[in-house]
């Protein structure tokens, strides 16, 4: 079993739609999946009321829920854990039990400004067990001035980004709203680089 954790303290980063989506693109491939709500707001829990998910849903509300996910979720091939939308031992708890850790970043310098809090984590980390981790982009425009400064930000941290981005597209928020993913829509591009993007995370493991 892999863990993944998706993990930016700041809200509004794209954390639960890149989660719900990539979730759903792993799980499509015929693996066993399991997602981990750490947000007291419940987002994803809430997101899954009608119970549409192809995948299951757990919440964890203490980092020593946190710890017990290998343990308690061993059954499944990848256990994927949606980060809290603040800084807290939950965060550096998520840290600890994953394979790998996701940040998604918006071209936004207060999403990058937040995200330094996870690096410092992982930096901290790295003294005991040393953690993958990589950017993701999302709600990526093309030709926004910001996605340059973001990538030059991004290069300085050492940590790299994901080739592939998720782009600023309105079936990803419709379909989140309507608790269900991309893949329920008529959007092949976004279907086409969740897609890109699952593979791309999940080479990480072969």
């Amino acid at each position: 079993m892999k863990i993944i954790s998706f993990l930016n303290p700041k809200g509004g980063s794209g954390k639960t739609t890149a989660t719900i989506n990539v979730s759903t693109s792993i799980a499509s491939s015929g693996k066993k999946v399991a997602v981990v709500d750490t947000d007291p707001q419940m987002s994803l829990t809430n997101w899954n009321s009608a119970g549409k998910a192809g995948f299951d849903v757990f919440t964890a509300s203490s980092e020593k829920d946190v710890y017990q996910v290998r343990k308690e979720l061993g059954d499944y091939d990848y256990v994927i854990i949606d980060g809290a939308g603040s800084l807290s031992v939950i965060t550096s708890a998520a840290v600890m039990v994953s394979d790998l850790i996701i940040i998604p970043v918006t071209p936004s310098p207060l999403d990058f400004s937040a995200a330094g809090s996870v690096v410092t984590v992982l930096e901290a980390q790295a003294y005991n067990r040393p953690v993958e981790a990589r950017f993701l982009i999302t709600r990526k425009i093309e030709q926004a001035t910001m996605l340059s400064v973001l990538k030059e930000s991004i290069a300085q941290t050492g940590i790299k980004a994901f080739k592939t981005a998720i782009t600023q597209r309105q079936s990803y928020v419709r379909s989140v709203l309507e608790g269900e993913s991309v893949f329920n829509t008529s959007d092949r591009a976004a279907q086409g680089e969740i897609q890109i993007l699952s593979k791309e995370i999940l080479s990480f493991f072969e």
